[in-house]
């Protein structure tokens, strides 16, 4: 399979089953009577990054991506300070992976790629290694975090939610 087919179109649908999550937090909230906003801070445990972290990291994993793979500069994201500044990243990092050229990302699959994370951790790999060992695992690391924040806070959330895409493939 193509570095390109499992990335790119993976993160985009899993990228809008998270916009919907965040629409499903949003209007849980509003219901049960309190400030959605409040959910950005959430987090599971006192050492874990919070939501709005969360939505940051999946959709650097997504972007890093299409930058790494295609030799582009590598582009710093923030966290969102709202619910509709989630939604704005969530949106552009869509729009990243609509605009990424294919024929590039497979280029990138043989080539050497480093990731320098701030403690002085360093690792190479292919674009290809990349792509399965860490663009892949981090993304869905918090997605599936970022699902289980606002389940944990009530949100009525289930597999379905998650998975949504899979409703494409449903035998009539």
């Amino acid at each position: 399979m193509s570095v390109y087919s499992i990335t790119i179109p993976c993160f985009a649908q899993m990228l809008r089953a998270l916009a919907s999550l965040l629409s499903k937090g949003q209007d849980s909230a509003l219901e049960r009577g309190y400030d959605p906003e409040i959910l950005l801070g959430a987090r599971l445990a006192p050492d874990m990054h919070d939501l709005a972290r969360q939505i940051q990291y999946a959709c650097t994993q997504a972007q890093e991506a299409v930058q790494r793979l295609t030799r582009q500069p590598v582009l710093l994201l923030t966290p969102p300070e709202s619910l509709a500044a989630a939604q704005v990243l969530i949106e552009h990092t869509l729009a990243i992976l609509d605009a990424a050229d294919r024929a590039q990302i497979e280029e990138g699959a043989g080539r050497e790629i480093a990731i320098e994370l701030p403690n002085g951790m360093a690792f190479d790999m292919t674009g290809s290694e990349y792509a399965v060992n860490w663009a892949i695992p981090q993304f869905y690391f918090h997605l599936v975090t970022a699902y289980n924040i606002l389940r944990h806070n009530g949100v009525p959330l289930g597999k379905a939610d998650y998975v949504q895409h899979m409703f494409a493939y449903l035998r009539p």
